[in-house]
């Protein structure tokens, strides 16, 4: 029966990897507007509802930052930087930050799970009892970093010295532009900063390989990490050449194949046209890749909601679960997100979280400025149990019924949220507008411009939820052909 698509999708999509992810970044050059944008799915659990949270600014904290998933701490910082970020509602307002700004701009995503060399790791294993994971990273470093560069440094040093306790690659950016952090091993890693014109895709893989230890202002390591994988034979210098560090510290396996390679190749040939690689000889993607056009927040959206669709690797309009190729889009996604940042603008409004609640595929991108007032609906309800009030639930909902049957409702669903797109990109264009004319002279009108908009948007997108609701169970109801669980009984 039909209705049996969304488990198929789920069981499609649950292996190999439950913490598996899909990360976007594109440089300021590479953009339609000249802005920074990092961007990623956060791949867990349907059964997430994360929290948006605003963390204040504070002075003389004392205390230890406790994970909430193992023994890793760290010392609280003397002043705490202001920053938002998401968390698990069932568990902690500083776990699993996932994403944010800080007050100082510093923007910031974590994690992109990865899997390192098992030679390496065989001496050099991930501290999984005390070493620093995704439930801390983002809670650890935003309250304390001045730049997207300090941040990788930081991570790195921890990294050095609590090590990782699972494999990783961290976006941070800022009015300066983008990095992004990989792990090698339980203590060792590389980070490079993104050349303006490119852009950057990965899929659960260490995606980086070129590394030149003299020039600091594009590269970062550990300091051990040439030497150190000399000392394994990973890295034969005489033999392999340039040193590669996808090579020394990565895997490259079957799996990779069909659950991240058919990513990577989609989004590279949606933003580079005619790029000649094939599925055949993946070692061959570039790492970075300049788009044929520049790129938009909505190039961004479309490659997360990407599911190979008008393909036969679509699993949802094919109704096919046991398509090989893993979608970027898949329905445990709990939450995805699209930091922006436009230098030339005042902070308040230059930097831009559009969140996706759940499956990308079925669900709006809700705009949130930096300087605006968060709605209580974003911080209510937990995860594991469907309320009528959480902004999470309202959209999940939308989704669950939709996968039910997927080629009837999809549609539907689609252009309810492609209208309330396009109604939130007017409104944030006359937002701007309004903010610009009034921010220096009337910091308290402007204040309430940005919360208003924070209102409108969520009320629209919540009531445009709640019509599709009704919408798909009044189909449901009305359909005496359809086969769904018990119709007809």
């Amino acid at each position: 029966m039909k209705s049996t698509l969304i488990y198929a999708t789920m069981a499609i999509t649950l292996s190999p990897s439950v913490l598996a992810c899909t990360t976007i970044l594109v440089g300021n050059q590479a953009t339609t507007d000249g802005s920074y944008i990092i961007a990623r799915n956060a791949d867990h659990s349907p059964l997430v509802n994360p929290h948006w949270f605003n963390h204040p600014h504070q002075t003389n904290t004392q205390g230890t930052f406790k994970s909430n998933s193992n023994a890793f701490t760290y010392p609280l910082p003397a002043i705490s930087l202001a920053y938002n970020s998401f968390s698990k509602a069932k568990t902690h307002d500083t776990s699993f930050g996932s994403a944010g700004f800080n007050e100082l701009g510093i923007g910031m995503s974590a994690t992109e799970s990865i899997y390192n060399n098992p030679v390496i790791l065989a001496v050099d294993p991930y501290n999984e009892q005390t070493g620093i994971n995704e439930d801390s990273i983002v809670n650890v470093i935003l309250p304390r970093v001045h730049s997207a560069k300090e941040g990788v440094q930081l991570l790195g040093n921890i990294i050095e010295k609590k090590g990782a306790a699972e494999g990783f690659g961290v976006a941070f950016v800022d009015k300066t532009g983008i990095w992004y952090l990989e792990t090698g091993s339980g203590h060792q890693w590389m980070a490079t900063k993104l050349n303006n014109n490119d852009y950057f895709v990965s899929a659960n893989q260490g995606r980086l390989q070129h590394f030149d230890a003299n020039n600091t202002d594009k590269y970062l390591s550990s300091p051990t990490l040439i030497s150190f994988a000399i000392a394994q034979g990973v890295y034969k210098p005489k033999q392999d050449g340039e040193f590669n560090f996808h090579n020394a510290y990565s895997v490259d396996n079957s799996n990779d194949r069909l659950y991240n390679y058919p990513r990577v190749y989609t989004l590279q040939h949606m933003y580079s046209h005619g790029i000649k690689t094939t599925l055949t000889n993946p070692l061959a993607f570039p790492v970075f890749a300049v788009p044929t056009h520049k790129l938009s927040v909505n190039d961004v959206k479309q490659g997360l909601r990407n599911h190979y669709q008008g393909s036969s690797h679509d699993p949802y309009a094919n109704v096919n679960p046991k398509e090989t190729y893993r979608p970027i889009s898949v329905f445990r996604t709990y939450q995805s997100h699209i930091l922006q940042i436009k230098p030339t603008l005042p902070q308040a409004i230059g930097e831009i979280a559009y969140i996706g609640w759940g499956m990308t595929d079925l669900t709006p991108y809700i705009a949130f400025y930096q300087g605006a007032k968060i709605p209580a609906i974003y911080k209510t309800g937990v995860g594991t149990i469907a309320d009528n009030t959480s902004a999470y639930w309202q959209l999940r909902k939308v989704q669950t019924l939709a996968m039910t049957d997927y080629n009837q409702f999809a549609p539907m669903v689609k252009k309810a949220y492609a209208e309330f797109e396009k109604k939130q990109t007017a409104l944030m264009a006359q937002t701007q507008k309004d903010y610009l004319a009034i921010y220096k002279t009337d910091p308290q009108k402007a204040q309430t411009l940005l919360n208003n908009f924070e209102l409108t948007v969520t009320h629209q997108a919540m009531a445009t939820a709640s019509n599709l609701q009704n919408r798909i169970i009044t189909k449901m109801t009305s359909d005496t052909n359809a086969t769904y669980p018990f119709k007809g009984a």
